[in-house]
């Protein structure tokens, strides 16, 4: 079929072909087919790459805040008529070398994105999510289960439902309540001004026939687009819709394009409220002032705007976010800072975070004057020239994070979306040379686009968003009002029938799949893997008497430079400050150059430059604990930048007590701004900490204790601090600390390694790094139930539960591994989430700590989710385990070796493999060990671990005031005070 000559108009399978696109930015070509029934398009990017990508998309407006469109992405993919088990998303994702494999709901439609670098899988994932989006069984008990049910004790009524816990999780965030609130408020005519992803009080008035209802009007093919993209044949999967779901479906007019918001004469003011802890005493409102500027369709103003973002708020160095921290309104700029394009009209929004709510006109008046400079002042050449070429950078940058598939599909639907065609909004690298020709035709061109669409733009919104300790409160009587009332208006009768459905629903979790069902499930099977692991190899050469690694590999003419400075000789004190100081020497002046130059001067030379403390356990037992460096830079940069970089370590204004203040409040806000998205992930580190010094230092450096230290710090301690951060500096100017890594192109090695020998020469020599013996030693000693609490407003918990695995390389511990897979995607899936009501739950075994690790996220339970977790290791322990089940497990964790990696991803896994002394021989070894898994070693390594659980163990829980109050009584562990976080 690829030799095939294409012509528009051409049929295929029911399709026509309207358009061909040449696509030199992805090296393929765009097929635009339409389906002559049903309208529906299918757009094909074809070119030679290696990851599959696909993605269904519907247009899905809503027109209330009862999240039917989040509530049906769940549904959607919870059993079809072809594959009719109650998850089949979970079922592949157990079998499955997938890259990504996802949905997602945005405010105006809802994607099924999947990818995978097997053709076999591929269309595996494509049979699945087809029947899944087409012919969805849309049960009234995943209605309950994925939605929202109640549930009544026969005395008392509740709700539950992953979706409604996961928008009161959602709705506890500050920040995301700022972010909706600040693009709400803008679009008030429009669907824009709902909840696409639910409110809680909302999403209880949700029935099943809306629900229903809601699937007919936009799941019809006429509402749907299709984007293939990767080294497939041209028209690939067409005759398969045409025949099995599109030829007898017929056409339907569906009014599914978001309108333009009509265009306001004046600003408005709106104020909302946001969860706070009783008894925070911390300015907790936010001040932000939003506008609805041009419209996503026109790609020019998407790179004008997104261009602007980085040079006026890129960094805190850039001139509006500068003018907002300097005028100390505030404790940091707000992070939903930004523009968006995932709106017909594009919001762009800046604000304060840690304000006084009665300053918001102030607040405003700052942002507004601190624009009207910038356009009398000008944009400095030398920061917009910085940009531009950060933004070339990129480009030439081979990417790595997501899919390639997915960055297309994004672009494409902002004109795809509004009738223009996918190839109108795909490209990017003819749109930045469009913008730097608009620049040489008119230097002014940054300040006349701020003059015309925020100075001059009325269509602007002020929003206040107020801490309030009694918001949780009242959500939570307005939803128990709402129960109530349905229990009087039920009476006794319809009391009997809800237990009676309550009863159901209880069924439908206890029964499970039937083996029939689960057999329709299409499988890779362990024979579809390769059967070699990729040697991580290197040229290893000494420079100045200190290793320079190089991984040679395709990369675009872009080099990967990782400066590793060793710190095992720093004590307690300087390990505690060195999180501070990394991020201190990033945002301070150097010598003569202000912090504005430096930044500038970085943005210039560099694609990226990131310093952290890289810290974990090796082979050898040896802790690795190292500041790293990690940059990249064009070829032809890299003399400069290193020279630059060199210069910043050792010249970078770190006692400059001005830039210590603001880095203080920058970084306390940074762990503000995370703690609900990643309250799991702080447990689970802190759950961990009390099993070896490395990972209690790893705590201490970026987990809550990090941030309580931060806290604890005030105006008294900056000159000491400005002290201690100079020593810091000084110290670390030694040559024997560094271990250095490079990634980039074969044919420029040596060019490169005489700079870099440079480089390591321009350390002193101050003689060799003697480890230092840390006062808390070993941190475990004997039997340890650790069982720690933190409160932060919100009506869900996030918990980890820590123990010890069997020992590294040991079949025990590989079994222990596969057993995190396992649990994963059966049993915790089924149990906590699809029967708790969890967003999120998972096991797994780090193999270099010693690890296991349980936790769960937006969860609405806290003992009976670990009760769960006990009573289904112990099962476990004893039972017979499928082989489907192991060889599920097997697919997902050996074929992680498939996923294409970029080279920066690459470079930065090779060095890491060195650094742990993760040789290929270990590597082979445990991937042999795990192919020779069986039930029986399985079995033995749950017993291990709760063998290890009776004399060691740790639990943190992080969760709201009346969750933790309400579980109390049902475990005494729970019986405790719990620290209130520094929000």
């Amino acid at each position: 079929m690829s030799e095939r000559q294409w012509a528009l108009g051409d049929e295929l399978s029911g399709f026509q072909l309207v358009e061909i696109s040449t696509l030199p930015e992805y090296k393929g070509v765009g097929y635009l087919f339409r389906h002559i029934e049903t309208n529906m398009e299918v757009f094909q990017v074809v070119n030679e790459d290696s990851e599959l990508f696909f993605s269904y998309v519907f247009k899905t407006l809503p027109s209330n805040d009862c999240g039917i469109a989040h509530i049906l992405e769940h549904c959607v993919l919870a059993g079809s008529e072809r594959y009719p088990v109650r998850d089949p998303f979970m079922a592949l994702l157990k079998g499955s070398t997938n890259t990504f494999m996802n949905a997602m709901t945005y405010p105006d439609k809802t994607l099924y994105p999947a990818a995978s670098p097997l053709k076999k899988d591929f269309d595996n994932l494509f049979s699945v999510y087809t029947d899944a989006v087409f012919a969805p069984l849309l049960r009234e008990e995943t209605f309950w289960q994925e939605g929202v049910r109640l549930v009544t004790d026969g005395e008392t009524c509740r709700f539950e439902g992953v979706v409604y816990n996961e928008m009161l999780g959602d709705g506890s965030d500050h920040d995301s309540i700022v972010g909706k609130s600040s693009v709400r408020s803008l679009f008030p005519d429009t669907p824009y001004a709902f909840e696409s992803g639910g409110n809680p009080e909302q999403i209880i008035r949700l029935d099943y026939q809306q629900f229903l209802s809601f699937y007919s009007q936009f799941y019809h093919p006429s509402n749907c687009k299709l984007f293939i993209y990767g080294n497939l044949p041209i028209g690939e999967k067409l005759a398969y819709l045409d025949q099995e779901y599109l030829k007898t479906r017929g056409s339907l007019h569906v009014h599914s394009t978001c309108k333009l918001a009509q265009r306001w004469k004046q600003e408005r003011s709106v104020t909302f409220t946001s969860p706070m802890e009783e008894g925070q005493t911390k300015e907790s409102s936010s001040v932000v002032l939003s506008w609805a500027t041009s419209e996503v369709t026109d790609s020019l103003e998407v790179i004008t705007l997104s261009t602007l973002v980085d040079i006026l708020l890129g960094n805190p160095a850039a001139p509006l976010y500068k003018a907002l921290l300097d005028s100390e309104l505030g404790m940091d700029i707000s992070s939903e800072s930004g523009m968006s394009a995932d709106f017909r009209q594009m919001p762009f929004l800046v604000g304060f975070k840690g304000i006084e709510a009665d300053k918001a006109e102030q607040a405003r008046n700052c942002i507004l004057d601190a624009l009207c400079a910038i356009v009398k002042e000008g944009l400095d050449s030398d920061l917009v020239a910085s940009s531009l070429k950060r933004a070339r950078f990129k480009q030439l940058e081979i990417p790595g994070g997501i899919p390639n598939g997915l960055r297309a599909l994004n672009r494409s639907l902002r004109g795809w979306l509004f009738d223009l065609g996918p190839s109108a909004t795909i490209h990017s690298a003819p749109l930045l040379e469009q913008l730097e020709r608009k620049l040489e035709a008119n230097p002014r061109y940054f300040e006349d686009w701020i003059q015309v669409n925020l100075i001059d733009n009325p269509h602007r919104c002020l929003v206040t968003v107020k801490g309030d300790a009694d918001h949780q409160k009242r959500q939570s009587e307005g939803i128990a009002r709402y129960a109530n009332q349905i229990k009087d208006e039920l009476g006794k009768k319809g009391l009997k029938q809800l237990a009676l459905q309550n009863e159901r629903f209880a069924r439908f979790e206890q029964e499970g799949d039937t083996p029939q069902a689960l057999a329709t499930v299409p499988y890779l099977h362990l024979s579809d893997l390769p059967s070699t692991i990729k040697p991580n190899t290197h040229e290893h050469v000494q420079l100045a008497g200190q290793d320079l690694f190089i991984r040679s590999q395709f990369c675009n003419q872009i080099v990967y430079a990782d400066i590793g400075l060793n710190i095992e000789d720093f004590s307690e004190r300087e390990l505690l400050l060195l999180p501070f100081y990394t991020r201190l020497v990033q945002m301070t002046g150097m010598g003569e150059l202000s912090y504005v130059q430096v930044a500038t001067k970085l943005k210039h030379l560099t694609g990226d430059f990131n310093l952290f403390v890289e810290m974990g356990s090796a082979c050898n037992d040896k802790d690795v604990l190292i500041l790293l460096c990690r940059t990249k830079m064009l070829c032809e940069d890299f003399e400069e930048a290193m020279q630059f970089i060199q210069r910043l370590l050792f010249e970078a204004k770190v006692d400059d007590i001005k830039q210590i203040k603001q880095v203080l409040n920058n970084y306390k806000t940074d762990f503000a701004d995370s703690i609900t998205y990643s309250a799991h992930s702080y447990a689970s580190l802190c759950a961990a900490s009390v099993f070896s010094p490395i990972q209690y230092e790893g705590e201490q450096l970026s987990g809550l204790h990090q941030w309580f230290f931060l806290d604890s710090l005030t105006e008294d301690d900056l000159p000491s601090l400005a002290v201690e951060m100079r020593a810091l500096q000084q110290k670390l100017n030694n040559r024997k600390r560094l271990i250095n890594h490079l990634g980039c192109d074969e044919e420029i090695v040596e060019t490169l390694v005489p700079v870099w020998e440079r480089f390591v020469s321009g350390f002193e020599d101050n003689g060799p790094i003697i480890a230092k013996n840390r006062s808390y030693g070993e941190v475990s000693r004997g039997e340890v139930h650790e069982v720690q609490l933190y409160r932060l407003p919100s009506t869900v918990s996030y918990a980890a539960y820590a123990l010890r695995t069997s020992p590294r390389g040991s079949n025990e511990q590989a079994a222990q591994v596969l057993l995190g897979q396992i649990l994963t995607g059966n049993d915790l899936w089924e149990v906590i989430r699809g029967q708790g009501g969890a967003y999120g739950v998972s096991a797994n075994a780090d193999v270099m700590e010693q690890m296991f690790v349980f936790s769960t996220y937006r969860d609405p339970r806290i003992i009976g989710s670990l009760s769960d977790f006990k009573r289904v290791l112990a099962k476990y322990a004893t039972q017979s385990i499928e082989a489907k089940h192991i060889e599920n497990a097997l697919i997902s964790t050996v074929g992680s070796e498939l996923r294409p990696l970029s080279p920066s991803q690459d470079s930065i896994l090779a060095f890491r493999r060195l650094l742990y002394g993760i040789s290929d021989e270990f590597r082979h070894m445990r991937r042999e060990q795990l192919l020779g898994m069986d039930s029986e070693q399985l079995n033995k390594g749950a017993q291990a671990l709760l063998d290890l659980a009776k004399t060691e163990d740790s639990y943190v829980v992080l969760a709201g005031s009346q969750l933790l109050e309400a579980e109390k009584v049902k475990h005494p562990m729970l019986d405790r005070p719990a620290v209130r976080l520094p929000l």
